[in-house]
């Protein structure tokens, strides 16, 4: 990362970026402005190199080499770190680091402004949950879903406990309890017992409170970075093709757990599966696998999971929806034969098909 090569990165970009890591060093995290003036030691580090002899030169070099997607920003220190040891710092753990950081940021900047003194309390989660002993900040507008009679709400929301860790929080807070209420809360509370089995692939709980009035859950997760967001704009490479296949081997054990109890995700998305920095996968939760639908078009199978996964994969591999009688590597060959096959037996319209969740993470791991 030659500074000529710095100097060729546009105005625009250096903006983006900056703007995108919120000034911090996506590293370290410390603020690269000095003072309170315009002053900064950033440095915009190239992930794939610059130059073909560069740090990292086994990576695919992106058309836009100086472009927002390529770069982080890096205080000096930590550009010196990822530049002179690049065979521990390959170019899909600073991908992951990059995602999760200016995902967070992303997060952050969403995040509600804290109600002021004096002021109603505001229905469903506020900007502190307490679990127990445990104190969680919401990160990011909580999602709630109200019963019919508005009697109760169910918020989904991401939050920060006192240590760091990441967790995925669900409540269902209730004035007065009817049936809609009693069947969240069951659902939750269901959820609960089988994570606390500490099955493979499936989150561990966090912390859990039950009350006459609410029903708290929350789950570790690797970080608040989805799927979707981890693999946006760079999931056809080659390299990234291999990483994924790798990356699904938790993602599939859960399914499996869930599939030998006879239960099913049955909304799995991009959104629903979570990254750590490494870009290892995990699922958010147990999805709809407790829900209660008397509409048979709600009821799913263990092949629809496996279908649903499949779908991600493709979109994420080839940029674009399954296409009938069309194999992935036609639509990019970066994807190997075998991973292509491997999707096209998942995608399959017959259920009997599909074969076993851990068959596809297995086939694609190869």
């Amino acid at each position: 990362m030659a500074k000529k090569e710095r100097q060729k990165i546009l105005a625009s970009v250096q903006r983006a970026l900056f703007d995108a890591a919120d000034r911090r060093c996506s590293m370290c995290l410390r603020k690269v402005d000095i003072g309170g003036s315009t002053a900064h030691i950033g440095e915009m580090g190239h992930i794939a190199p610059s130059s073909p002899g560069g740090p990292r030169a086994e990576m695919d070099r992106p058309a836009e080499i100086d472009g927002v997607a390529n770069l982080m920003l890096l205080c000096p220190a930590c550009h010196r770190t990822i530049d002179k040891a690049p065979a521990l710092w390959p170019g899909e753990t600073l991908l992951a680091i990059k995602a999760e950081h200016e995902g967070w940021v992303a997060v952050e900047r969403a995040r509600p402004e804290p109600v002021k003194e004096g002021a109603e309390d505001p229905l469903g989660l506020g900007e502190v949950v307490e679990i127990g002993e445990d104190l969680f900040r919401v990160a990011g507008a909580p999602v709630e879903q109200w019963s019919a009679d508005n009697a109760t709400v169910v918020s989904r929301t991401f939050a920060l406990g006192r240590d760091g860790r990441h967790v995925w929080l669900r409540r269902a807070e209730s004035r007065e309890p009817g049936p809609e209420t009693l069947q969240w809360r069951a659902e939750l509370a269901a959820e609960q017992d089988l994570l606390g089995e500490g099955l493979p692939g499936l989150p561990a709980v966090a912390a859990a409170a039950l009350t006459p009035a609410e029903l708290v859950l929350a789950v570790d997760v690797p970080s608040f970075t989805s799927m979707g967001d981890f693999y946006e704009g760079r999931g056809r490479a080659a390299e990234t093709v291999k990483v994924l296949g790798a990356a699904l081997e938790d993602v599939c054990a859960g399914l499996a757990a869930l599939h030998a109890r006879g239960l099913t995700h049955g909304d799995l998305t991009l959104g629903s599966i979570l990254t750590d920095r490494r870009g290892a996968l995990a699922l958010r939760d147990t999805g709809r696998a407790f829900a209660h639908s008397s509409d048979p078009s709600d009821r799913f199978a263990p092949a629809d999971d496996v279908r649903a996964l499949a779908e991600l994969v493709h979109l994420i591999v080839t940029g674009r929806s399954p296409v009938p009688m069309v194999s992935a590597s036609i639509l990019n060959p970066a994807v190997p034969e075998g991973f292509a096959r491997a999707l096209a037996r998942a995608l399959s319209e017959d259920p009997a098909e599909r074969g076993h969740i851990s068959e596809l993470g297995a086939q694609l791991r190869r």
